[in-house]
């Protein structure tokens, strides 16, 4: 599962309070803080009920399975329900769509969940069981196109349904593992009436989906439905976007906006739950990528919320007194980690093998002074960064502390790169090396997002220090669509990225298993081997916290030593949050902060957030 909860994490989890007295640019500490309420609405605040959100990125889409980019999963949050919730103050689960938490049998393979009455599809059909059977088989199904969460429903053995009630069923797993308990939350659930009118998968059973033998060749019908499902509209066409949600989408341009307005007589509008609220009658997210345009948006009001601003701008904006009288701005902790990515298995697409020996990596670890990007990007408040060592966060209760980070040594990495074959046979200021009869020269595509002046002054930076060594850096800005897409398709040299993490401890499966490589899912670079699956294997299913905090550590050392990522640091997010809101939280996890609990304060009467729920 996409880092559920297991255990609390080792930073404090109390929930601070902040008004606008406090300095703007104090660092949270907390995993989630409050934002004090204004105690008016001033004259020169809209009293428009519409959030508009700043984002720097259209979605890759919106289809219920086949995504994996961040701003996809802040819309899903609005749009779709999910079995269960997570609690952003308690970093725990709590029942979504259920009555109560699971009940586990003492094999630690079957749990009993209780549906709960109400929810309803926006045609007015109830949200039964069948929706649930619908959602595992069409995630499972292996003609689905969602290969970056596939692997997270292999455990899953079959789902029953209780004859005498409808509303109860039983989750039964293949193997024991501690996430089973919580391993609905990160999916959002499908309407089988509107994803499968003719009820095609009920000819297939789930044990069937999970069957690595079962054969889809030549079954006609399972492929046209398949095509169907995965087809485009159901990611990107309003008409075929559907979802429990609060809000739907109205309308996407791409490259500009995203509209989402609330449903009318949804089934969740009395709901005590904060998941559940939906005070803004509109959220429009709005894409802008150019700093000094995002200031002046800023500056005239027009956004409310940020959470994907540069910190150039962040600090820019905080000099400003008029931005200070109408936002609340704060930099919080994240668990999000920012990498260099090195192509391991260049010779599936034809590129260059430059990257394919740990010699070399170390080599371009030793070379990229982490320090000087965190000062680039976040200056004064850089030491607020945590450098990355391995792929666990330094926050986290089963981070390895035995592992030192890495310091500068280009003496060392030029060894390493000799080691490795690498020189400079023409004195041109290239290192080259003769492979497979060919000499190439070592020049390098670093693929970054174009959506942040910070991912490019990175790129720039990096490109000049590896200069040094003798490596030729060739930065290359994408589109999201399209950097995912080369991620995914192997089709690069180096590529500067980020993962959104939780504090969840980890289940490395989805970046690590070479399942993951082969299938074209997350594991981009093609890190790992036998040895290592068994170990990600045995850390997904031992349920003794002590024994899979020690089996991570272990797995860590691996990451250490073999060098697949330059790990650079954890992120700081750089929060903006109008002040003619009420109800504003900011959370370690993703995605920050919440949309829909946020309340005018001209709307009477203002609840506050507390213990999960709106008291």
């Amino acid at each position: 599962m996409k880092r559920l909860f297991i255990g609390l994490i080792s930073i404090s989890i109390l929930t601070n309070c902040y008004n606008k007295k406090e300095s703007a640019l104090t660092p949270l500490t907390g995993v989630s803080s409050k934002i004090e309420d204004e105690r008016s609405m001033r004259d020169d605040w809209s009293k428009d009920n519409t959030v508009v959100v700043h984002t720097i990125s259209d979605p890759d889409n919106l289809h219920p399975t086949n995504g994996n980019s961040a701003p996809r999963s802040e819309i899903m949050l609005l749009t779709q329900r999910s079995v269960l919730y997570t609690d952003y103050e308690n970093q725990s689960m709590i029942p979504g769509l259920v009555k109560k938490s699971p009940i586990a049998l003492e094999d630690g393979l079957t749990y009993i969940y209780e549906l709960k009455t109400g929810p309803k599809w926006d045609d007015g059909t109830p949200f039964t069981i069948d929706d649930i059977l619908f959602t595992a088989k069409a995630y499972m199904c292996p003609l689905v196109n969602d290969p970056a969460v596939k692997t997270y429903w292999k455990n899953l053995k079959d789902i029953e349904i209780d004859g005498g009630n409808p509303s109860l069923f039983k989750v039964i797993m293949k193997t024991k593992n501690i996430q089973n308990a919580f391993w609905f939350g990160s999916f959002g659930v499908l309407q089988r009436k509107f994803h499968d009118p003719n009820n095609i998968l009920a000819n297939y059973s789930i044990s069937q989906f999970s069957d690595t033998s079962f054969k889809t060749t030549g079954d006609t019908i399972l492929m046209n439905w398949a095509n169907e499902f995965n087809s485009d509209k159901y990611g990107r066409d309003p008409k075929f976007l559907n979802g429990l949600g609060m809000y739907r989408v109205e309308k996407w341009e791409s490259g500009q906006f995203i509209t989402l307005i609330k449903k009318k007589d949804h089934w969740t509008e009395n709901s005590i739950d904060y998941h559940e609220h939906s005070y803004p009658d509109k959220i429009i997210f709005k894409i802008n990528k150019d700093d000094n345009s995002q200031q002046l948006e800023f500056k005239n009001q027009n956004f409310d919320v940020s959470t994907n601003i540069s910190m150039s701008s962040f600090l820019a904006l905080n000099e400003n007194e008029m931005f200070k009288k109408n936002y609340s701005s704060y930099l919080s902790p994240t668990f999000n980690y920012t990498y260099i990515g090195m192509n391991q298995r260049p010779q599936s697409m034809n590129r260059k093998q430059l990257f394919t020996d740990k010699e070399t990596r170390r080599a371009i670890a030793l070379s990229v002074p982490i320090d000087k990007i965190t000062k680039l990007i976040y200056g004064q408040y850089s030491d607020q960064c945590h450098q990355m060592i391995t792929n666990v966060s330094p926050l986290k209760k089963e981070f390895n502390s035995s592992l030192k980070p890495l310091e500068v040594d280009l003496k060392a990495a030029n060894k390493l790169l000799a080691e490795a074959n690498w020189k400079d046979s023409d004195n041109d200021g290239i290192l080259d090396k003769v492979i497979d009869g060919d000499k190439i020269n070592f020049e390098a595509d670093l693929n970054y997002l174009n959506t942040s002046p910070d991912w490019r002054d990175m790129a720039l930076l990096i490109s000049e220090e590896l200069k040094k060594i003798g490596i030729k850096i060739n930065p290359v800005p994408m589109e999201l669509k399209l950097f995912i897409e080369k991620a995914k398709s192997h089709d690069f040299d180096m590529m500067l990225g980020s993962w959104a993490g939780g504090s969840f401890s980890e289940d490395f499966t989805q970046l690590w298993h070479t399942n993951n490589w082969t299938n074209h899912g997350s594991n981009y670079c093609g890190f790992g081997n036998s040895t290592s699956d068994a170990l990600i294997d045995s850390i997904r299913l031992e349920i003794n916290l002590p024994r899979r905090d020690s089996l991570s550590r272990l797995f860590q050392t691996i990451i250490y030593e073999d060098q697949p990522y330059v790990f650079l640091y954890t992120s700081m997010r750089r929060n903006i949050i109008h002040r003619r809101f009420a109800n504003r939280m900011i959370f370690a996890d993703r995605p920050g902060t919440l949309i829909n609990p946020l309340r005018l304060l001209s709307i009477n009467p203002v609840i506050t957030l507390q213990n999960g729920i709106a008291p």
